[in-house]
């Protein structure tokens, strides 16, 4: 294989500390692997392979170069056959043997053996095992509950623990407080020394009075934000200027903004000069603004708006910044002081959490995952007053490891570095570790991984082949076309920064293309080209009428509108999909034989940042229009049917009397009862538990009698069994047993079904394992799992070779490559909510608390949390920005970027506005205010070559973008029909079938006799029927809502009034439940409106809505007299009747159905007898203006007649009076 120079540099370079920087596909593995050949294999003192250290960060990538180690050693073993030198053949004979006790191993396996090796200097028991996550989770959680419980003792209670529950512990109960000290305690385990971190971050709050907050680590990274923001609000306002240059009539606004800049350059020279925090605190105290002169009249008024929003937009800013982050320095640190008791009490209460933790698994002789390392560290390791030493341990280890390899270095953290800094000889002047990796590619920060350790090294360490700290770049990609690699370098040499990202992205960070894509000899289809960027509207998405009110569904229209959004983008892959897969599609070199052949499902991955509600909306997707599809979400494990019908057994088997996991075991195949029986069942026992009922029925006669009896013997033996079988095995005989693993093997998606049986048969031998043992037990762990791990993920039952589009996250994708890869979601904001927590944990900053004053009932987010969380934003983002890197960079021939927007010409305005636009280079500033990668990717393209703001953003060389709406994708989507005479020549297989010819054109041309029908409702009320003569243009019948009552919780009708439409219902509510007979007078009725108060039949708020003085001049009026006087009166009678579809929606003649009915429905707000006839009454709480009378009237006609229609039918009387009250201005309509 033939080398370039920096690979046969970092390949043959030695007796120094190697840092080298490898770009995704530059072939850092071979490098590496090449690098350990030759050093075991050279011609003089050849090293043995078990005298290097290789430290892997998978148990699979370790695998992986053993097995390559391997190979290599295998092939120049066959050269040296010939050769006939012994020597170096027994050389190699003896690495090979070597090779399976070599130290090729992740950082956790090293640190096992290590303590293994040494047990005996840290006092721990050699028969000590690793627990498992559950057994550690549940072993914390014991010891946590206990803690707690004991700090609630009379002697352990104190008032700075019931001050640290009242601010953090929750409303509820203490699940808040311990998820908090849970969170705490995980995050320091990953600093070398977590009780010395959480010591020096409880003590920063005990601060001296006279305390300069500018002098603190809080303040410098404050300052920092501050500055960045400033630069940023800098450059809108010399943007502003250039625009009121370029327009005439613009030029007063000149003076003014440019004191607005001189404002800003005085703050940002207070942010970096000696006054710092006060001088900075001084410049915002004393913020304020020049109101904008009249401009001339020859302005354009667009750009003056524009001008005039810029200045307000900075105005805003400045003064957001004042409000949130400037204090001066004594009422800083008097806050910190005043925090100090809490976070001390909080301090402590990790530390004894961490001591009982400890205890607990000392006593079950278990050790957990970050034991091992800070084991390896305290075996390794002395500390003598501050300093670290290395043990005689350390000195024998530096001593057998010749050479250190770390691959993927970017992704260790704090421990793992002192862990091979301990080993390794650079104390003795002879540094010997080797590093490989690539910061641009360090997406594990939520590991507690820490990127800086490499971007240290990169930053000093030096390219001199002499150095003893060397660093060389491998930026050559073998893996991508040369479009994909443009594209790359294009997107992040404008986003990447130091700030943003933590790495600038340079010419010396720039990919080179070195993967050699010959043209395909055939010209059957297509191969590479640019990428493509399908950018989807969302504005019309979910858009469509309803007539659900906002107010009422304004959450489930959200969510309808995202799950609109998904669906859309899943058609548009879907389509692409299945462009690229037809015949004469696109053509893909094959890895193995390397000739160009048709793309097939399985060089498909569609990569997402999160696959949690969009994996499954995928792949219904992609299965509905015949795409193969696979995709983890990881979730969904415990809802899947086999798993939870196992769990519910298993549940009964421990306690049968549970009604719901029993119906679920009685209604699954294992019983098979159906819901007849299980009523029947009921009906033996109707008050007690199920189980007693079942036990009921099976003593009574019948087939039910015998089939219950024959489920309680099987549940007597299954319940007998579990007393001696552990739970692993009760599991498998269930399996067995019950024929249920077999018969969900026949089921659809029988293998998937049957993995995940066996994972939890896998999971219940973990368990009985660790030193939990018990069915009870293994019930309560899934159901603590459930609740503290969320979920498993299906079983894994895809192979290599299954031609399937895979779906999977961007971090699952780390390490591998696609020939075509799909990244959806471009749209989908960042998940940000890590600074939305009450307390901030920084490696550097410490704690970031919000200031909780629970006697004074004072909240807000203190400062040092806002450094806090500007400085983890920052950090989030920059994370961010490398998962982008690294789903650009998984591409080896195609990439395609899907991404929805919901207004595409508000978002181009957006991006193109970018500030400081001479630059090439996107400002940090605004790379920060990118919401989404769609924001990132765009703004980057929107910059020319000049690094102006393009107008378009379809014209950028490389990229194929193309712009969607809801309509277009879903005429994409739409599958192309056969003519009707192709089906039937499709449907004639042979001769034997031709007279099908006349049958199959029959059905096919059939047609629903009843069509005039099929738009018409069944059912309709009155008040739809006057909608709908109201709507004479409406192109056919729509349903509508029936009004109603709609129930809103007190405070908001305490807070916002009732609506038009509540206080009508109300005053038809009060009118039902009054007594006409009574006084007609203020006091009166508000007797009775006490009375209904009382009964519960209003509340108070609505009772002070009642409109009384619109009662009493009902009552007082003519018809209320009479009303008053009858002897006989209902009100809000309802009625049904039936009525010809005719009478209602008009002819529907050429149907053949003209006798179809419709039932009519509707409640009568009053009638009452007089003289032996009917009148009819409706009242109406509309606004009418005095000139509206007559329309009223007419708009309500349709609705009487049929009120007064089947009141005749239902009384049998003639209906002799019809009015309407009208509430609004005391008038009387009759008809």
């Amino acid at each position: 294989m033939g080398w370039t120079e920096e690979q046969a540099r970092a390949i043959t370079e030695g007796r120094c500390n190697l840092l080298v920087s490898a770009a995704a596909g530059a072939g850092k593995t071979a490098v590496l692997v090449e690098r350990i050949i030759r050093k075991i294999t050279q011609a003089e003192n050849p090293v043995d392979i078990d005298r290097l250290l290789v430290v892997t960060f998978t148990n699979a990538a370790a695998a992986e170069m053993r097995e390559r180690i391997g190979a290599a050693l295998s092939r120049v073993l066959e050269e040296a056959e010939g050769d006939g030198n012994l020597k170096v053949k027994k050389n190699l004979q003896r690495q090979l043997t070597l090779l399976g006790k070599s130290n090729i191993t992740t950082i956790h396996s090293f640190c096992l053996d290590v303590i293994r090796n040494n047990f005996h200097t840290i006092d721990l028991d050699p028969a000590f095992r690793i627990a498992d996550d559950t057994e550690a989770l549940l072993l914390q959680l014991e010891a946590l509950e206990e803690l707690i419980e004991s700090k609630y003792e009379p002697e352990n209670c104190t008032e700075d623990f019931l001050s640290l529950v009242e601010c953090y512990g929750g409303s509820k109960d203490d699940n808040k407080l311990m998820d908090l000290v849970l969170t705490i305690y995980d995050f320091v385990q990953s600093h070398p020394w977590p009780d010395i971190w959480l010591r020096d971050a409880i003590e920063a709050f005990n601060a001296a009075e006279d305390t300069d907050f500018g002098d603190t680590k809080w303040a410098e990274v404050l300052m920092k934000s501050i500055s960045m923001e400033l630069a940023g609000l800098q450059c809108l306002l010399e943007d502003t200027i250039k625009a009121a240059e370029r327009e005439e009539g613009l030029s007063p606004y000149i003076n003014t903004l440019q004191e607005d800049i001189l404002r800003i350059k005085a703050m940002q020279s207070a942010c970096k000069g000696k006054g710092g925090w006060d001088a900075l605190y001084r410049e915002f105290d004393n913020l304020g603004f020049s109101r904008l002169p009249k401009c001339g009249k020859e302005a354009d008024p667009i750009i003056k708006e524009q001008a005039k929003g810029a200045r307000d937009d900075v105005k805003d800013r400045l003064n957001r910044i004042k409000k949130d982050l400037i204090c001066g320095s004594g009422e800083l640190t008097s806050d910190l002081r005043q925090l100090y008791p809490v976070m001390n009490s909080l301090g402590s209460l990790v530390s004894e959490f961490a001591d009982k933790y400890q205890d607990k698994k000392k006593q079950k002789n278990v050790i957990d995952f970050n034991d091992l390392e800070h084991y390896c560290l305290k075996v390794l390791t002395n500390r003598t007053e501050g300093k670290v030493v290395p043990t005689q341990a350390a000195l024998g280890l530096r001593e057998l490891f010749e050479e250190i390899y770390v691959d993927e270095y970017q992704d260790s953290n704090l421990t793992q570095e002192v862990i091979l800094g301990m080993v390794s000889r650079e104390e003795a002047g002879e540094p010997n570790i080797f590093m490989v990796g690539d910061v641009k590619q360090s997406i594990y920060r939520f590991r507690q991984a820490k990127p800086e350790l490499f971007i240290k090294k990169l930053r000093t360490y030096s390219g001199d082949s002499q150095s003893k700290y060397r660093k060389i770049l491998l930026n050559k990609n073998f893996r991508s076309r040369e479009d994909i690699i443009k594209a790359v370098n294009l997107v992040f040499s404008r986003i990447m920064s130091e700030s943003l990202g933590e790495i600038e992205y340079t010419e010396e960070e720039k990919l080179n293309a070195g993967a050699v894509y010959e043209l395909p000899e055939s010209p059957g289809g297509s191969a590479g080209g640019p990428v493509e960027l399908h950018i989807i509207d969302s504005s019309e998405i979910g858009a469509e009428e309803t007539d659900t009110t906002e107010e009422d569904f304004e959450d489930y229209e959200e969510s309808a509108l995202m799950l609109n959004s998904i669906q859309c983008e899943a058609r548009v892959a879907a389509n692409r999909i299945k462009e690229l897969t037809a015949d004469g599609g696109f053509m893909v070199m094959d890895k193995n034989t390397g000739e160009y052949r048709p793309a097939q499902f399985k060089d498909i991955v569609i990569l997402m940042r999160a696959t949690k509600n969009w994996a499954v909306v995928f792949a219904e997707e992609l299965s509905l229009q015949g795409i193969p599809v696979f995709t983890d979400a990881g979730t969904g494990y415990f809802r899947t049917v086999e798993i939870s019908t196992v769990l519910s057994l298993l549940q009964i088997i421990d306690n049968p009397l549970q009604d719901i996991p029993l119906l679920a075991v009685l209604r699954s195949p294992i019983c098979g009862f159906n819901p007849e029986e299980l009523i029947d069942i009921r009906l033996f026992e109707r008050e007690a538990d199920f189980f007693e009922a079942m036990v009921k029925a099976a003593a009574s006669e019948g087939e039910l009698g015998r089939k219950a009896a024959g489920f309680l013997e099987k549940l007597e033996d299954w319940r007998e069994k579990s007393l001696y079988l552990s739970t692993d095995e009760l599991i498998w005989y269930l399996y067995n047993d019950t024929g249920y693993y077999s018969f969900v093997g026949a089921m659809p998606g029988g293998a998937a079904r049957q993995a995940n049986l066996r994972m939890l048969f896998d999971k219940a031998r973990q368990y009985e394992e660790s030193s939990f043992k018990g069915l009870f037990n293994f019930i309560n762990f899934i159901n603590k799992l459930k609740g503290n791990q969320g979920d498993l993920g299906s079983a894994k039952v895809l192979g290599e070779k299954d031609d399937v589009v895979r779906i999977m996250s961007i971090h699952k994708s780390k390490g591998l490559e696609f020939p075509v890869v799909f990244l959806c979601g471009a749209g989908k904001g960042f998940n940000l909510t890590d600074t939305a927590k009450n307390i901030l944990l920084h490696h550097e900053l410490g704690i970031g608390p919000d200031f909780i004053d629970h006697k004074r009932r004072i909240w807000y987010p203190s400062i040092f949390k806002q450094a806090l969380k500007y400085k983890i934003k920052l950090e989030n983002l920059s994370e961010e920005m490398r998962i982008l890197y690294v789903a650009f960079t998984r591409a080896k021939e195609k990439l395609i970027i899907t991404g929805a927007v919901k207004d595409i010409a508000r978002s181009t305005d957006r991006w193109k506005s970018s500030s400081g636009a001479n630059t090439q280079k996107v400002p940090e500033f605004d790379v920060l205010r990118g919401r989404s990668f769609l924001d990132w990717i765009c703004t980057a393209l929107m910059r020319d070559n000049e690094g102006k703001p393009a107008e378009r953003l379809e014209s950028v060389e490389g990229w194929d973008i193309r712009f969607w709406n809801r309509e277009e994708v879903l005429r994409g989507a739409v599958v192309e029909e056969h003519g009707k005479e192709e089906l039937i020549d499709e449907a004639a297989l042979s001769s034997a079938e031709a007279n099908m010819k006349d049958e199959i054109i029959k059905r096919l041309e059939w047609k629903y006799p009843y069509f005039a029908y099929e738009k018409l409702p069944v059912k309709v009320t009155v008040t739809e029927l006057k909608r709908y003569f109201d709507t004479e243009a409406a192109d056919e019948f729509r349903m509508q809502a029936a009004p109603g009552i709609r129930k809103r919780p007190r405070f908001l009708e305490e807070t916002s009034g009732m609506t038009a439409a509540e206080r009508g219902s109300l005053m038809h509510f009060v009118l039902q439940h009054m007594d006409f007979g009574g006084v007609v007078s203020e006091a009166g009725i508000k007797r009775q409106l006490e009375d209904m108060i009382r009964m519960e039949l209003l509340t108070e708020v609505q009772a002070r809505n009642v409109n009384i003085n619109g009662i009493i001049g009902f009552l007082n009026s003519s018809l209320g007299k009479r009303m008053i006087k009858t002897d006989r009166l209902c009100r809000e009678m309802p009625f049904t009747m039936e009525v010809e579809c005719s009478e209602v929606f008009g002819s529907l003649a050429g149907c053949g159905h003209e006798g179809e009915t419709v039932v009519l429905q509707g409640i009568i707000d009053c009638w009452f007898e007089e003289e032996g006839k009917l009148v009819l009454v409706d009242y109406k709480t509309d606004y009418v203006t005095e000139g509206e009378v007559s329309r009223i009237k007419e708009k309500y006609r349709t609705q009487i007649e049929y009120y007064a229609r089947a009141l005749s039918q239902i009384t049998g009387k003639e209906v002799s009076g019809k009015y309407i009250y009208l509430f609004w201005n005391g008038k009387i309509l009759e008809y």
